[in-house]
């Protein structure tokens, strides 16, 4: 599996802290806090991964926590995951013996070690009652610890059970663990800035933006879309909803069968009682919604539903089929249970009856419908949006900062007496940079074997030869000299002066120095490629490359290691054959993404619907051509916009002025959004522009116009320079077009729309 670039940033992040965190004393916090559906799982998986390739300062035994069945799941996609690893997995109730063995990861759920009986008060677990066998859980902890090993507690989830008393006891008192890796979307605890910048803790985040820009999940959350149509005086609430809702299922369906795409959309309903087993409420709206489902002709026989109770499952070939793509299943009822942990990007409508007192949404249940069923956005941006249908006069999201990304509660249409201004746009697919990847390896080859003067019909003993002309194959061990009895008798007098010792000692450099001072040269050669993920492409380039030529496969990587590290002149060679490399490996890496990057020109409007969340306000406005669905008279726009663009749009709005008829505040990254090509200096890549506004005259000319204030306008000079180019191209081909960059300057307005850019 490909890792994300969010992902391995994360990984590369975490596995850092860990290597800080493990050499200190006492139990360490590090938290990984990241959006439902951005892969958490498979995040925690690769950091194990890499954690048991790193040279760390202890030996250790993982404990992986979750709620509910949670474990179990893990523990099928850790074992998936790390096939080829050199962990063991077990369930903490599969345990042979009565201590946790080194790279073992045991998977447990919470409630199954800290649940007591009400009466007498005892653990119901066996794993926490003594017994004549000592194999509890406290015994087989110290039994590890006597062994030598410490434990890494990973919390899955970790505000649902981890800061119970109950909890902390079991984690604190019982179990001690090294370092605690908490894993969550909404984190109960945040360790303090001062924690942090000692080295005492550790917190890895994961933007909500950078999951959506890679595909991962939904652009948006829409609820309730256009339910107002679906009104009828003989229909009760129930069926209005049910009926949006299915009618959102055929016709997603129906635009995957046109796209070509084996995708067939799952409807998730949840029943209304906040509690965990069925209430008389759920199992009357139970009835309800199978005999309603029934006359549309899915039912549990035919395969198109899916019931998930505490008391009621279907058939296992059936659900266990239903995450699949292209499962027959339409709809799933369910109640609390798929809240947490179900994976099922197919997933995409949510329909929740809800307890009229409660007008909350979970973003964990939300989070459900976030995926995207093949980790990729699709053109059609209908596809790339989960909707919410729900029987609630209003309702009430969590405001912290990640979760405003998932909600559009807000929906803006536009004006029946817009024109089509038929503008020629771009969409470009989003393509990472400042990786090496393993195209490089040949390159390392070339330039090495051309150094060298290697054919490639030199034999490995004549490649040799021919490389010990110029390489050291045998350098000295690398040694390290330490001062040696030195005496200060004045502390006070002897500051900032040199400490002289009679006599300096000579110690042979360790083995794991020389691969620490390895991997410090890969990384630093890597530059100005991201070191992170691209020192391991050099460092095994090098071995490869001893191996394919020189015949050193059967060696230890030792001596590879100290071969480059152990010579300064080794060094030098070997950093010229990289840096040339590295210059020949851009242009490869350029034509490569070139070749991968989706170019997509199409005819551009102003879109028809557009939703927003609650980080957009109603502002009054007579001339915009998207208003909000509730009031022709508002726009909906974002509410920290720049003062430019503020006063940009009261110069639009201003009634004295008659040359304006309407414009549309332009978006950004999504296709439904205005563009125009041009070059990143950065990057030297094609990449899109997108303006802040259009603007419809009264004569039928069309203004493009991007404000610009301050040292943003420096910046500005590519785009507004394809600005100007795409105006002038697009009016030779009887377009009206006018525009660039416009910034306020000592109280009036500038724009700039020349070729060159000043």
């Amino acid at each position: 599996m490909t890792l994300k670039t969010y992902q391995q940033n994360a990984v590369s992040k975490l596995l850092a802290k860990a290597r800080t965190l493990l050499s200190k004393n006492g139990t360490r916090i590090c938290v990984l806090k990241a959006p439902t559906g951005s892969g958490k799982t498979i995040m925690a998986a690769e950091f194990l991964r890499q954690l048991s390739n790193a040279e760390m300062p202890g030996r250790y035994a993982f404990v992986w926590i979750s709620s509910n069945n949670l474990h179990v799941q893990s523990k099928k996609k850790l074992q998936d995951y790390l096939a080829d690893s050199r962990y063991s997995f077990a369930l903490l109730d599969e345990l042979s013996d009565n201590r946790f063995s080194q790279n073992q990861i045991v998977f447990v759920n919470w409630e199954s070690l800290i649940k007591q009986d009400r009466t007498t008060g005892e653990f119901t677990n066996l794993f926490m009652r003594e017994s004549e066998f000592d194999r509890n859980l406290p015994n087989v902890v110290a039994n590890t610890k006597k062994d030598g090993l410490e434990i890494v507690l990973i919390v899955d989830e970790s505000h649902y059970h981890y800061w119970s008393k109950k909890s902390q006891e079991l984690v604190q008192g019982v179990i001690g663990p090294k370092l605690i890796l908490e894993i969550s979307a909404t984190p109960a605890v945040v360790p303090s800035v001062e924690e942090i910048e000692a080295g005492d803790a550790g917190y890895v985040s994961v933007r909500f933006e950078d999951v959506v820009k890679e595909g991962m999940i939904k652009t948006a959350t829409v609820i309730n879309e256009a339910i107002a149509k679906y009104s009828d005086f003989k229909n009760t609430e129930d069926k209005v909803i049910l009926d949006a809702a299915l009618a959102k299922r055929e016709q997603l369906a129906e635009l995957y069968r046109k796209k070509g795409i084996n995708v067939n959309p799952l409807l998730l309903i949840q029943l209304p009682s906040e509690s965990k087993t069925m209430s008389a409420l759920d199992a009357s709206k139970l009835m309800q919604i199978e005999d309603y489902l029934r006359e549309k002709g899915i039912t549990v026989n035919n395969e198109k539903l899916g019931v998930w109770l505490s008391d009621r499952h279907d058939p296992a070939e059936i659900f266990d089929e239903i995450s699949h793509n292209d499962s027959p299943i339409e709809v799933l009822i369910f109640k609390q249970a798929i809240a947490l942990g179900w994976d099922c990007p197919r997933a995409q409508i949510l329909l929740m009856f809800r307890d009229i007192k409660v007008e909350r949404f979970e973003i964990q249940t939300v989070g459900r419908i976030m995926r995207m069923p093949q980790a990729k956005h699709y053109e059609q941006e209908t596809l790339n949006q989960a909707y919410v249908y729900t029987n609630l006069p209003r309702v009430t999201v969590a405001h912290d900062g990640d979760s405003e990304g998932y909600f559009k509660i807000h929906r803006a249409v536009r004006k029946d007496s817009y024109k089509p201004v038929n503008l020629q746009s771009i969409y470009l697919s989003r393509i990472d940079y400042g990786d090496l990847t393993l195209a490089f390896r040949k390159l390392f080859y070339d330039e090495a074997n051309k150094y060298f003067g290697i054919t490639e019909k030199d034999s490995p003993a004549q490649a040799k030869k021919k490389a010990d002309v110029k390489l050291d194959l045998l350098p000295e061990e690398l040694t390290r000299i330490i001062i040696s009895d030195a005496v200060i008798e004045n502390l006070d007098e002897q500051a900032q002066k040199e400490v002289i010792g009679r006599d300096k000692a000579v110690f042979a450099v360790h083995p794991s120095e020389i691969k620490r001072a390895y991997e410090a040269f890969a990384k630093l050669t890597s530059l100005p490629f991201a070191p992170v993920r691209s020192h391991t492409k050099i460092q095994m380039a090098i071995y490869a490359w001893f191996d394919k030529f020189l015949g050193y496969e059967p060696e230890s990587r030792l001596v590879i290691q100290r071969i480059v590290v152990c010579s300064e002149e080794n060094q030098k060679i070997f950093k010229h054959i990289i840096d040339r490399a590295k210059e020949r490996f851009k242009e490869v890496d350029k034509k490569e993404k070139e070749a991968k990057q989706r170019r997509k020109e199409y005819v551009w409007n102003v879109p028809e619907v557009e939703y927003f969340n609650e980080s957009y306000e109603l502002v009054d406005a007579d001339k915009a051509i998207m208003v909000s669905a509730k009031d022709a008279d508002k726009v909906l726009l974002y509410t920290k916009r720049t003062h430019p663009e503020k006063d940009f749009e009261a110069l639009l709005e201003n009634k004295k002025s008659k040359s304006v008829v309407w414009w549309y505040k332009n978006g950004k990254s999504l296709e439904r959004y205005f563009a125009v090509a041009y070059a990143d200096p950065d990057t030297g890549f094609e990449s899109a522009f997108y303006p802040d506004y259009i603007v419809g005259f009264r004569d039928g000319t069309i203004g493009i116009y991007d404000t610009k204030s301050g040292f943003t306008a420096k910046d500005a000079k590519p785009k507004a320079e394809a600005l100007a180019l795409y105006i002038k191209a697009q009016n030779k081909k009887d377009k009206k077009l006018v525009g660039g960059i416009i910034q306020p300057l000592l109280g009036a307005w500038y724009l700039s729309n020349a070729e060159k850019y000043p």
